[in-house]
């Protein structure tokens, strides 16, 4: 498919010049013609984008950064620099610049992209793809996806026009860093990558981003786009060498220290004002410029939120806080209220004690400034229990749900509530994140996602972590994190203390396994309890199902007498069924739910107590998932006490570390006073 190769290309008008990059430069050299360049030549051979991105950004940089860059640039000099830069990157010097007796004749045919010289699109159409890529970094795949374009060629044009209007940047997916190191701007990751030929490119070595595949896979031949309100005030900030100078800077402002990425849009010098005749074109330039019939409206600038200016305050309905709550509450609101951009707050709550809902009024006073905001969670599920809540506090129209196969991608809002996976869609995009649950499985050693978060941020955005269970990274600039605690829970009952059974929970029986008998005895007295439930945590999922056949094989002989063996159930991630059992233990339907870590957290069961089975096995149960695990017992203020144990043949440092924080929970709220007086 020859639109996934690019050329670098030279167009010169009467005192005026533009260097820039294309896979249909037929289409660039009659848009230019419409702007007054009347010479066009290539200067590369047939590039991947990989390749050719990277060529152009040294030869940029070649020419903003040397003397002398207001002198005309001529053909062969721009050749000449390519033929360098190609060697040194280890590519083909092999030039030949366009298709064999390649001419002005053959490039006006070529530019006619269907059979009766009408491009299709309409102004709505053209207005959606530059809707959508505002703050988002898609592929072309994804783009068509989103938008509900089939023709690829007709889409590569559009995204070509914004790109030489200043609407849009162009950026290669992935591109070589130096010899065979490869990085992918979508994700971050750097490495070697195992090489393939491709059926879409046609190349021998073409390579592919092994970490983010799941996103949609990205080769060395594949390009991203994306658009953000930079665009605007680096077309205010240009100068006399033109419209990418001030691209350039505000760019390296926005990515922080990642000054590594290449982002490509046209580099004009030359004629005083020359940069505005190109990036101030409207949708009926464009659309009159590829020879659309009907008329065309301009273009309106749409407003950050996508939405209007709303009183999000009066939004909160009955939304009561707690002291402590209120607390954290105000704190927030003061951070992202200060003038100083930037910045991180943590909010470190007990399990159950309402910290999402204290992050309410900082999302409404954000909203209000006509901000937009990003609340991510690692985890689906967690999203899926959040994304309600906001949308009755702040209206089914103003909140969309991302994560894996939701659809929505397209939907202009200005709170976006999505997994840390969606984020790598995002490109400098929200002046809010607040993540929450940012220790839960996978985010804390998953560098994509780390990368994908920061990176949705806007310059200057404020960050918010949202946690139970903090851990290091969380402080790793502790003088940069202001830290506020929330101690208690809203019924102002203390938090259930794990006890400690220091034994081995099971002993093998052949294929099976005998429960301890202690272990049976403290499983029939929680049963005892009216309505009692009981969550039996295990760290492997073959255990699960062990367990409850060890169960089961008991229920209905002493201790567990009053236990019928369909009591017992077992569920694990890949269980089919687990979103059934989880509802019918959650209403009631059996007592005893044995379960992996996957129940740790974004669970609330009424009269429910926990026992940990081999509690000391730390590669499973850390301090963080203990305490997530024991956060599970007396969250409801009808049923705000339980029972929680931690059995296992050694206590481990985890465990104790668990307990430890459980306990200085208590301490702390006791001192505040924050403890109800009488716990009856």
């Amino acid at each position: 498919m020859p639109e996934l190769l690019f050329n670098l290309y030279v167009a010169q008008g009467e005192n005026k010049t533009i260097l820039f990059l294309s896979s249909v430069p037929s289409f660039d050299r009659r848009f230019l013609q419409n702007k007054g360049y009347d010479s066009f030549a290539l200067i590369t051979p047939l590039l991947p984008l990989g390749t050719a991105a990277r060529v152009y950004n040294e030869l940029h940089k070649k020419i903003y950064h040397s003397p002398g860059t207001s002198k005309p640039l001529t053909v062969e000099s721009a050749r000449d620099m390519c033929r360098r830069l190609l060697r040194r990157l280890g590519a083909n010097t092999d030039c030949v610049y366009g298709e064999p007796g390649a001419d002005s004749a053959a490039l006006e045919a070529k530019a006619r992209f269907n059979n009766d010289g009408v491009f299709p699109y309409g102004c709505q159409e053209m207005q959606a793809v530059e809707r959508l890529l505002k703050g988002r970094l898609l592929s072309v795949q994804e783009i068509a996806a989103f938008t509900g374009v089939a023709d690829r060629g007709l889409l590569i044009r559009v995204l070509q026009s914004f790109c030489l209007e200043g609407k849009a940047v162009l950026l290669p997916a992935l591109y070589t860093v130096q010899g065979d190191l490869v990085r992918c701007q979508r994700c971050g990751w750097e490495g070697t990558p195992a090489p393939y030929r491709c059926a879409r490119c046609g190349s021998s070595v073409c390579c592919s981003c092994p970490e983010c595949g799941m996103m949609g896979n990205l080769g060395f031949c594949s390009q991203l786009y994306t658009a953000y309100e930079g665009l605007a005030a680096a077309r205010a900030a240009e100068s006399g060498i033109g419209g990418l100078g001030g691209m350039r800077r505000l760019l390296k402002m926005d990515c922080g220290s990642r000054q590594h990425e290449i982002c490509c849009s046209p580099h004009v010098w030359g004629a005083e004002g020359l940069a505005r005749s190109l990036s101030e074109g409207t949708t009926e330039d464009v659309t009159q410029d590829l020879g659309a019939a009907g008329t065309a409206q301009a273009v309106l600038p749409a407003s950050r939120s996508g939405v209007h200016a709303t009183n999000y305050s009066s939004l909160l309905g009955e939304l009561r806080f707690t002291p402590p709550q209120e607390g954290a509450a105000t704190a927030l609101l003061e951070f992202g209220r200060e003038g100083k951009p930037g910045g991180t707050y943590l909010v470190w709550a007990a399990c159950g004690a309402g910290k999402t809902e204290v992050s309410f009024p900082l999302i409404a006073d954000t909203l209000g400034r006509r901000q937009q905001v990003l609340f991510a969670s690692p985890r689906r599920d967690v999203v899926l229990e959040i994304a309600p809540r906001l949308a009755r506090a702040f209206g089914e129209g103003c909140v969309t749900a991302l994560y894996g196969g939701s659809g929505g991608h397209n939907k202009d809002v200005p709170l976006i509530v999505a997994t840390t996976h969606q984020t790598l869609r995002s490109y400098h995009r929200f002046d809010l994140v607040i993540l929450d649950e940012g220790d839960a499985y996978p985010y804390p050693e998953c560098r994509m996602l780390h990368f994908g978060v920061e990176r949705a941020r806007r310059h200057g955005g404020k960050f918010v972590y949202l946690t139970a269970t903090p851990v290091s990274w969380m402080f790793a600039q502790t003088s940069k994190v202001d830290i506020v605690k929330i101690p208690v829970r809203h019924h102002g009952f203390p938090l259930p203390v794990p006890q400690f059974l220091n034994v081995s929970p099971w002993k093998r029986r052949g294929k099976g396994l005998r429960i301890q008998q202690r272990v049976l005895e403290i499983t029939g007295e929680l049963l005892k309890k009216p309505g009692a439930r009981i969550f039996i945590f295990v760290p492997s999922v073959a255990l699960t199902r062990l367990v409850g056949e060890a169960l089961r094989s008991v229920a209905g002989r002493d201790p567990l007498k009053y236990l019928d063996a369909s009591g017992v159930q077992w569920t694990y991630a890949r269980d089919r069924d687990r979103a059934l059992k989880r509802e019918r233990f959650f209403a009631g339907e059996f007592p005893v739910l044995v379960t992996t870590t996957i129940m740790e957290r974004g669970v609330t069961v009424p009269r429910v107590d926990v026992l940990v089975l081999e509690a000391g096995q730390e590669g499973v149960f850390d301090a963080s998932t203990l305490v997530q695990i024991a956060g599970r017992c007396g969250r409801s203020p009808d049923h705000p006490t339980g029972d929680v144990w931690f059995i296992s043949s050694g206590v481990s440092r985890s465990m104790r570390e668990a307990r430890a924080q459980i306990t200085g929970f208590n301490r702390e709220a006791r001192r505040k006073g924050y403890l109800r007086e009488n716990l009856d």
